[in-house]
């Protein structure tokens, strides 16, 4: 049985995308929302480059590059994991984070949304870092829990395979879709029916 939900930090609990930019700059006008989906299609068939999609942005909002890279190249948190934490998994589950840090990036970010977790394990802070069977182990004895009862969850492969060599349950971010379809199907016990 599952007990506890361990996350990465960067590039899962906090992201970097230009949602935020678009929220600000042309939130409710349609047409600059379907032209950026449009670039963003194009990015990500190969046909404009990351410098074309940004200056595209920065077209949209009538702003200089800069600005549009304050955006995108800076982390924010990831509000729909962070809903999904709130409701589905806070009230069930104990929470973790480990990540490979070199500063604690995770009160800057979250700010308040810190107190979901019941620990935090940062590299920096021990000299550790992910794969290292340590950093995790650290983690489940912080939370009071064996590995089997663990998932953890982290955008890099190694990492995972480095959670899975302690014990542990895992899950390859790719996207929050996939996250919560295949950690539901850990968390969620199977019928007798």
């Amino acid at each position: 049985m599952i007990k506890a939900v361990i996350f990465d930090f960067f590039s899962v609990l906090a992201i970097r995308d230009a949602g935020p930019f678009r929220k600000a700059y042309f939130p409710n006008d349609n047409e600059k929302n379907r032209q950026n989906q449009l670039a963003l299609e194009q990015l990500g068939r190969g046909d404009i480059s990351y410098n074309d999609y940004i200056d595209k942005l920065a077209e949209l909002g009538e702003v200089d590059r800069e600005t549009v890279l304050k955006y995108t190249e800076d982390y924010h948190a990831n509000e729909e994991l962070l809903s999904y934490i709130r409701t589905r998994l806070k009230p069930k589950y104990k929470l973790g984070i480990i990540s490979n840090a070199g500063e604690d990036w995770v009160l800057k970010i979250l700010g308040k949304d810190k107190q979901l977790f019941d620990d935090v394990v940062l590299s920096y802070e021990h000299g550790i870092i992910k794969p290292d069977p340590e950093i995790y182990e650290m983690s489940l004895s912080n939370l009071g829990v064996k590995a089997e009862e663990c998932v953890f969850v982290d955008d890099i492969l190694t990492y995972c395979q480095g959670a899975e060599r302690v014990g542990m349950n895992t899950v390859w971010y790719q996207s929050f879709e996939q996250m919560k379809k295949e950690l539901e199907a850990l968390i969620t016990p199977v019928s007798d029916n």
